[in-house]
């Protein structure tokens, strides 16, 4: 049901999907009360493939990139192309070298707060990311993410020019070089 879902919606336009309405709040959700409540609830949007909710039909929108796979802001450099403007803006620091974010405990400075953030965790000891199928904790989601490569056996990143797989895209690099 949900495939056939995602293939409806890449056969429509965001613009249009940005306009579906709610039919009926939550059924936890309280009355609206007063008339700003009452016609923010009119205009509630959701979305029809899980349970997200907004009163902006732009952020429906840039919601539904989630399941459709748009990606309408490319890089002028590299052609690299994001979902979002501000990830657009994010990437475009590693062309220009701008990295703005400074640690404040070892100077170190990053394209992006969320990494800066993530360095951090250095520095406090703190693992907020724990795998499911072992004990082992990781400062950040990525190194979670192919830590858990080790148990699937997932390799997601082949040589252009020969069979050999890796479970890191750094890895695939090197090899290319």
């Amino acid at each position: 049901r949900k495939s056939f879902n995602c293939f409806k919606i890449k056969n429509q336009s965001l613009s249009n999907l940005s306009r579906v309405l709610c039919a009926a709040l939550a059924p936890s959700a309280s009355p609206a009360t007063t008339d700003a409540e009452k016609s923010q609830t009119r205009r509630l949007r959701c979305c029809n493939l899980c349970d997200y909710k907004t009163i902006r039909s732009s952020d429906l929108k840039r919601h539904m990139r989630f399941h459709t796979g748009e990606e309408p802001y490319e890089c002028p450099v590299c052609l690299k192309s994001f979902s979002q403007s501000c990830n657009l803006k994010d990437h475009l620091r590693t062309h220009t070298g701008e990295r703005p974010y400074e640690c404040s405990v070892c100077l170190k400075s990053f394209t992006t707060s969320h990494v800066l953030k993530e360095h951090q965790r250095i520095h406090t000891g703190e693992r907020p990311y724990r795998c499911p199928t072992c004990p082992k904790t990781f400062s950040g989601r990525k190194t979670l993410t192919q830590h858990q490569r080790i148990h699937t056996g997932e390799r997601p990143y082949q040589c252009p020019l020969c069979p050999v797989t890796f479970t890191q895209k750094s890895s695939l690099k090197k090899h290319q070089h």
